[in-house]
């Protein structure tokens, strides 16, 4: 299942604030978005044909990195998207997701 078209609920309350896929190669996503409120790094493995994982009873959803976590993966996100010509990055969501979250932790 693409990335773009997971969005469970608690991921879509915030109109104003869409999920920002960051990487997408198919079988593997990550996304940046408000989930209950809160902006956060959401990653799933999309099961091909399947729902992937995770999934809520037949629903795909997003599996929440706590932030202390997520700053090491949007880094490293960043730093292969820099060094490859590779799709299935988004650089510009990247930078958005690593301005937003730092300014989240310092706060």
């Amino acid at each position: 299942m693409d990335a773009i078209n997971v969005i469970p609920e608690k991921w879509r309350r915030d109109s104003n604030y869409p999920i920002r896929v960051l990487y997408d190669d198919g079988e593997y996503s990550v996304v940046w978005g408000k989930f209950e409120d809160s902006r956060a790094l959401g990653v799933r493995w999309n099961g091909g044909s399947g729902i992937g994982y995770p999934a809520q009873g037949s629903n795909p959803t997003w599996y929440v990195e706590p932030d202390f976590i997520a700053i090491g993966i949007l880094n490293h996100l960043h730093s292969q998207a820099l060094a490859s010509n590779n799709p299935a990055f988004n650089l510009d969501n990247i930078l958005y997701a690593i301005n937003e979250l730092s300014n989240k932790m310092r706060n």
